[in-house]
């Protein structure tokens, strides 16, 4: 009898699996100490420049770098460690491609959603909010008083 092919797979994908699993503790293991790596050069008087660090570090785009950096270091290990640490370094930069490139879709996709949550919603995409503070009003050329109106001069 055999297999259906996607529990052939299951062996490969359970590899995968623990691959995402080791990159996901190796961040959270070494999250912390890289943070006191990088504050430890920062001032010791200024606590909101450490805690600027320290919330950084937690974004999207902090988590990636620090899986880029760890991914540096991985693959800068001798090749007679093993496939493990390339096999983790590849996952490790990946997952940051991803994280980066979720940001970076969210960034630009955010005005979209807007505009199609607006439209679902039966208001007008393009119509400017009433209480804008961006449009100022203009006086009319009758609005305005006949003593401040001068003539142009050319200086010569």
């Amino acid at each position: 009898m055999e297999l259906p092919k996607s529990l052939e797979q299951l062996p490969d994908e359970a590899k995968d699996a623990g691959m995402r699993m080791a990159g996901r503790q190796f961040l959270k293991l070494t999250r912390e100490p890289i943070q006191a790596f990088l504050e430890r050069n920062l001032p010791k008087d200024d606590p909101s420049l450490r805690n600027k660090v320290a919330a950084f570090l937690e974004t999207e785009l902090g988590e990636a770098i620090v899986k880029s950096l760890l991914s540096l270091g991985l693959s800068s290990l001798p090749i007679s460690m093993g496939e493990h640490p390339a096999r983790l370094a590849r996952e490790l930069r990946v997952s940051a491609m991803e994280d980066v490139g979720d940001v970076l879709a969210d960034l630009l996709m955010e005005p979209l959603r807007s505009v199609i949550s607006d439209f679902v919603k039966g208001k007008d995409p393009l119509a400017l909010p009433q209480e804008s503070t961006m449009l100022v009003p203009v006086p009319t050329l009758q609005e305005v008083p006949q003593e401040e109106m001068q003539p142009i001069s050319k200086k010569g």
